[in-house]
């Protein structure tokens, strides 16, 4: 099952080594969390983002008080060394129970991160359950070459349409009449085919008054 978190705001531990530190750090930096990142090495490119607070793994860091002190809404474990990932998500949940991703070892995993086709403020989440990351990668570059311009301009007239459709029409039924409707119009989609945003926005509004009349009546 595939689920959106709201991690905005809440604390992800990243423990590993090399550049797929800084690719889970950056990605966990975009859902707007807060990264602690925990490395074997010395990573400059991370240690210059003043977003991420930077912990040196060495002998002297215990990983209880670790987890303790910053009380992690999820653990993101970025290493090929098993023994290591599967002794370190063995203690989470013993005695912390964060969630945690352990990078190519779902055996270890509360969740799978899909890929993710981002285009505009459209995302899609492609998983294989972990099976093969590669393949998922894949599938996500098809997809965002199916995506259109005119799909991303919906998605932005429907963001402005909302308010207005629940605040004219009451009748959840008829609410998403409306929505498909504006969708579905053969008018409003050749406005956003060629550009002309501010027309099809008028229509919309006048689909939805029509609705919202026959509504009342």
């Amino acid at each position: 099952m595939l689920v959106d978190l709201n991690l905005q705001d809440k604390v992800v531990i990243v423990i590993g080594e090399g550049d797929e530190v800084e690719t889970r750090v950056q990605q966990f930096l975009d859902a707007a969390a807060k990264v602690i990142v925990v490395d074997y090495r010395s990573n400059k490119n991370l240690k210059q983002l003043k977003s991420v607070k930077y912990v040196r793994w060495d002998r002297r860091c215990n990983f209880n008080e670790l987890m303790e002190k910053y009380n992690p809404y999820a653990l993101i474990l970025a290493t090929t060394n098993k023994q290591f990932a599967s002794k370190i998500s063995k203690a989470a949940r013993t005695r912390h129970c964060p969630l945690v991703y352990a990078v190519d070892m779902p055996d270890l995993n509360d969740f799978n991160m899909p890929a993710v086709a981002k285009l505009g403020d459209i995302r899609i989440a492609i998983s294989t359950g972990g099976l093969s990351p590669a393949m998922a990668s894949t599938l996500r570059k098809k997809i965002e070459r199916i995506i259109t311009t005119e799909d991303l301009q919906e998605v932005r007239l429907q963001a402005l349409m909302r308010d207005r459709i629940k605040d004219r029409i009451r009748n959840a039924e008829l609410r998403k009449r409306c929505i498909y409707k504006i969708i579905h119009d053969d008018q409003i989609r050749k406005y956003l085919q060629d550009n002309k945003f501010e027309q099809a926005k008028k229509l919309a509004a006048k689909q939805i008054a029509l609705i919202a009349n026959r509504g009342m009546s």
